[in-house]
């Protein structure tokens, strides 16, 4: 029987015996923490000389204990992990046995408390309650169905729940987009959460595919394996475990998704925490599994009816016998047809994760990832239908939505690589230091035959030949501390903290026009095996390279109990350089050099109530562009400012949220596609967007998640140029997903679940009128450890473009298609 006491010099047992738990239930980045505690709690423990000893230490340091208030921030996870960090933490007497705990989670703790208070939040849930005892201390016992036997306590801190895997659920109630984890409802801003389970649910393997299902956001494939993603009418960036990367998501293609424990947006700028390249559409995070603190193995087999076959395996754990040093490893392959006739996409992924406990506060987490990608039959489809006075588009070559209108010889290559380092220090006040390292490369090569600019009613184009090659890589440090303040007798949060990010680029590219059989050298879309594979020499090769740093504050001040002022800024620096290696002068040119640029932000967040929360924001941002005019030079940074208001709201124990913000974001200088060649971006002016956002997300039931989201958007364009957009944002864009588990009668252990993708109209010269898609399935657990599902996907075989044509390119949407997955936990 456990009995964890709290002594000044942690000495580490050689012979404690690890707490079984359930391998679900570990959650990867905060169990880091929780997990480094139940360290600190077995070093404790083994400290003690006797049992009895440390039940007679004890009284005289509870009288105090109980009395006063103190900070806590205990991460969700294990429950005996956190149990022995608040032990520890509160000179608390604690006893309970093994059995006790085993299998069981909490969601945490973070806020001031008295010890019995925080005692309680953590077993919140649990079905276990603390008695407490005639030497001071608690023993945990099962708790009555009619509530807990402390009524004198009274819990009013946050619960931590970011991590979401093996949660079960689509609720989200903790996000760490903005460097610290926040409750969602006290951000200032619209926050969405992908997690575990939605992905499974839905099976996303693709970060297209994810986005594509989150609330007012624009996933478009690209046709080589990219994408572009847009929120409130602009382009969005990146973040890896709160850590932003310039340039790190547009057209780059993304690791597989079995790697990340879920995915945060937050729409609208990121304030303080952004990058150089940070995006005034939102910011995706994308936060990586962490070893677990039990073995655990799993896997996962799909196969498509797109004649695609994609595995998938998860295994990790301890790797020593204090359990200070945790592994883990996921290994995915994929090789699948799609919608799109010929094209072929094989990638496999492997991904391997490291925490070691250097001491009960202090964790190295390290990371690597390496990824291998290549596609044949790539298309990046046909041109509009344009009129006999080569004016305007007119619509689309008439012919399937399947067509392949790119020769078979088509290919690309892609491989990629990553390393992360984090070193995390939790002092004794409740502060934590946070340090993270991060290095990817990219390296992707490709020759390819296209059509364009546009084509004729009977299908002739122009083609010709491409061939580039791209290495990219990405260098980028953060180092930030936070923690509590107690002023004015409030507790306050501070944030501090410096990054710097770099982007180093070399792209080579030739482009080869080609005489087709057909007047005028043309090519018919309809036999693109006939286009000739040429020898394409290399005609452009240059060097961008982009640097930034920063310094950075933000704090969270309580005005009041129900009221919070969240104040940043963010104090910018930023050069970007260029040049060709194949001109006269092959030198570095500068495209911009930013210093001292001042970056404020502002918002307020008021708790109407302790399940509706009210908040307002402003921020101004400046963003680097990466994209280049047809010429290969960079285009100037963007700048402009967000507000935004809103309200949120939590039903059944924050199982349940919702959602709705209004929005307004002006800017200036925002790439647009060049409308005069098929390569480059130019300008565009004064724009502005506005709109509202609605979403409800989570867990109602035990047995039904649930996920629905809504958004209006209205653009403008000051300098009346609306028709240089890429058209692919549209005013209206609702989604939905939900699943329902059966627990008893004839369909015990069968599962359904369904949802829908419906927008408006989107223009690109040619119109993709309003749809909707359908999607459903069907799934039954066999056992503890195995379940299998169906999924049917586009049910009614819509037509339709993702991206409609344009003078160059085109992209199909899915037909409809069907997955079987077979799921195996141990």
């Amino acid at each position: 029987m456990p009995i964890v006491g709290r002594r000044r010099a942690p000495i580490r047992s050689q012979h404690q015996q690890s707490v079984p738990v359930n391998q679900r239930a570990l959650q990867p980045r905060t169990i880091v923490q929780a997990i480094a505690a139940a360290t600190c709690g077995v070093a404790l423990y083994a400290g003690l000389p006797a049992t009895a000893q440390a039940q007679a230490a004890a009284p005289q340091a509870q009288a105090g204990a109980r009395a006063a208030t103190q900070a806590y921030a205990i991460p969700a996870g294990p429950l005996a992990p956190a149990l022995r960090n608040l032990a520890s933490s509160a000179n608390m007497l604690l006893t309970f046995t093994e059995d006790q705990t085993s299998g069981k989670t909490t969601r945490g703790v973070s806020g001031r408390y008295t010890p019995g208070a925080a005692l309680a939040a953590l077993l919140a849930g649990t079905g276990l309650e603390a008695a407490r005892q005639d030497n001071g201390g608690y023993l945990l016992r099962p708790a009555p169905v009619s509530g807990s036997t402390l009524p004198d306590v009274r819990v009013t801190g946050t619960a931590l729940d970011g991590t979401t895997e093996g949660s079960g659920s689509y609720a989200a109630t903790t996000a760490t987009v903005g460097k610290i984890p926040v409750p969602i409802k006290e951000i200032p801003g619209s926050v969405s959460v992908l997690t575990r389970e939605r992905m499974d649910d839905q099976n996303i393997a693709t970060i297209q595919q994810g986005l594509r299902y989150v609330t007012g956001v624009g996933s478009v494939d690209y046709g080589d394996g990219t994408g572009y993603y847009r929120a409130r009418g602009n382009q969005m960036g990146i973040q890896f475990d709160g850590v932003s990367i310039m340039n790190g998501l547009q057209y780059q293609q993304q690791f597989d998704m079995s790697m990340y424990d879920r995915v945060e947006v937050l729409r609208g700028p990121a304030g303080v925490t952004d990058d150089a390249l940070g995006q005034p559409g939102g910011t995706v995070n994308l936060v990586r599994k962490r070893p677990q603190d039990a073995f655990h193995f799993s896997s996962e087999t799909q196969v498509s009816t797109f004649g695609g076959v994609r595995q998938v395996f998860d295994v990790g754990g301890p790797l020593n016998q204090d359990g200070t040093l945790r592994g883990r490893a996921v290994v995915a392959g994929n090789n699948s047809q799609q919608s799109v006739d010929v094209t072929r996409n094989k990638n496999g992924m492997g991904y391997v994760a490291l925490d070691y406990d250097f001491s009960p506060r202090t964790t190295v987490s390290l990371s690597a990832g390496y990824q291998v990608t290549k596609i044949t039959g790539l298309d990046y489809g046909a041109g509009g239908v344009i009129n006999d006075d080569q004016t305007a588009l007119i619509g689309r070559v008439p012919g399937s939505y399947h067509d392949n209108y790119s020769p078979d010889w088509n290919n690309s290559y892609l491989r990629m690589q990553e390393a992360n380092l984090n070193l995390t220090h939790r002092f004794d006040n409740g502060w934590t230091w946070d340090t993270t390292a991060f290095y990817r490369e990219s390296r992707s090569s490709a020759k390819y035959a296209y059509s364009g600019p546009a084509a004729t009613a009977d299908g002739l184009a122009y083609f010709g030949d491409q061939r580039q090659l791209t290495t990219t890589n990405w260098a980028g440090f953060d180092s930030h501390v936070s923690g509590p303040v107690d002023a004015f007798g409030l507790t306050h949060t501070l944030t501090a903290g410096f990054n710097y990010a770099q982007v180093n680029q070399r792209s080579k590219s030739g482009f080869v026009s080609l005489d087709g059989p057909y007047p005028g050298g043309l090519f018919s879309l309809y036999d693109p095996n006939e286009v000739p594979e040429v020898s394409v020499p290399f005609t452009y090769d240059a060097k961008n390279r982009m640097e930034q740093y920063s310094f950075y504050t933000q704090g969270r001040i309580k005005l009041a109990d129900p009221l919070t002022l969240v104040l940043g800024a963010r104090e910018a620096f930023l050069r970007e350089r260029s040049k060709s290696l194949l001109s006269d002068d092959p030198s570095w040119n500068t495209i911009a050099n930013v210093n001292h640029k001042f970056l404020p932000s502002a918002g307020l967040v008021w708790d109407i109530t302790p399940s509706t929360t009210a908040y307002a924001n402003f921020s101004r941002f400046m963003t680097a562009q990466t994209a280049t005019d047809y010429t290969g030079a960079l285009l100037p940074p963007r700048t402009g400012e967000q507000y935004e208001v809103g309200v949120k709201n939590s039903f059944f124990d924050d199982r349940l949220s919702t959602t709705v913000a209004l929005f307004r974001i002006k800017d200036k200088n925002r790439a647009i596609g060049d409308p005069d060649h098929a390569i480059g971006s130019i300008p565009g002016g004064k724009a502005r967007n506005q709109g509202i956002e609605f979403e409800v997300n989570g867990q109602p039931t035990p047995n039904w998640n649930v996920y629905a989201g809504y958004t209006y958007l209205n653009t403008k364009f000051d300098d009346d140029e609306p028709d240089l957009t890429d058209g692919t944002d549209p005013k209206h864009l609702f989604k939905l997903w939900t699943k329902y588990k059966f627990t008893d009668g004839p369909l015990q252990n069968v599962s359904v679940g369904g949802g829908m993708l419906a927008q408006s109209a989107i223009n690109r010269g040619v119109t993709q009128g309003g749809y909707a898609i359908f999607n459903a399935t069907v799934g039954y657990q066999v056992n503890r450890n195995v379940d299998v599902s169906i999924a049917l996907n586009n049910i009614f075989d819509r037509d339709y473009y993702i991206r409609p044509p344009g003078n160059f390119y085109s992209v199909f949407g899915d037909g409809r298609n069907a997955m079987l997955t077979l799921r195996y936990h141990m």
